[in-house]
């Protein structure tokens, strides 16, 4: 009776929300902060090296255990993780919900031991597969370009009120950032552009001059297969 029990719970419940990703194409697992807005209130600003560092730390853990995993890129509170189909298949057989769930939950575990704190953090994820080698490299770009504007706000919110910066242009914003004697082009490259993980060998380490991507379109292309 138990196995009968099982079997049907399986083929009609479990079974029944569970989606695959088809073989072949390029899996993206984007891993976010939840409500980091709150947890980092107290962390000193415009940015924090010992957040980045642990987010670094935890996207370590994720590339040592994602099967595929060509490298990851990480900018604010978030990290994205790129995997391609191996010679095994895709992590997990391509199983979203595994996939998704893992992924947060190492990140979550590895990021909590990097960085100690009175209410420890917590991450969610997603998958999206984008089907074209183009795309991929796209979304990427994509990314970045958000971290680009990211580190400015965050730059000229460290100096100006909410107000001081309602509705001003980027440039207005380094006008503002001058006129205090700030130079956002000279903030830290991984500050300004995001990082990534990549594989050195049979490990990972953390790359924090990475290029900008529109600009040196062979870099990207060099990692995605």
């Amino acid at each position: 009776m138990k196995d009968e029990l099982g079997a049907r719970m399986k083929e009609f419940y479990e079974d029944a929300l569970r989606l695959r990703l088809p073989r072949g194409g390029y899996v993206v697992v984007r891993v976010d902060g939840r409500a980091f807005h709150t947890f980092t209130r107290s962390l000193e600003r415009p940015y924090s090296r010992t957040l980045a560092d642990a987010l670094d730390s935890a996207a370590i853990a994720v590339c040592s255990e994602m099967i595929g995993c060509r490298f990851a890129y990480g900018q604010s509170d978030e990290y994205s993780f790129l995997l391609t189909d191996t010679e095994r298949g895709l992590w997990f057989e391509g199983n979203v919900q595994k996939i998704v769930s893992v992924s947060a939950s190492v990140f979550t575990a590895a990021f909590n031991r990097a960085f100690p704190a009175e209410k420890p953090a917590s991450f969610d994820a997603r998958a999206i597969l984008i089907p074209q080698r183009s795309e991929a490299a796209q979304y990427f770009v994509w990314r970045q370009l958000d971290a680009t504007a990211n580190s400015l706000n965050m730059l000229a919110s460290s100096q100006y009120s909410h107000d001081d910066l309602l509705g001003k242009s980027t440039s207005e914003k380094h006008e503002l950032l001058h006129a205090k004697g700030l130079n956002w082009a000279k903030e830290p490259p991984d500050f300004k552009r995001g990082r990534m993980v990549l594989r050195d060998g049979n490990s990972w380490t953390p790359n924090l001059e990475i290029p900008i991507f529109t600009r040196d379109t062979a870099f990207l292309d060099r990692l995605i297969p």
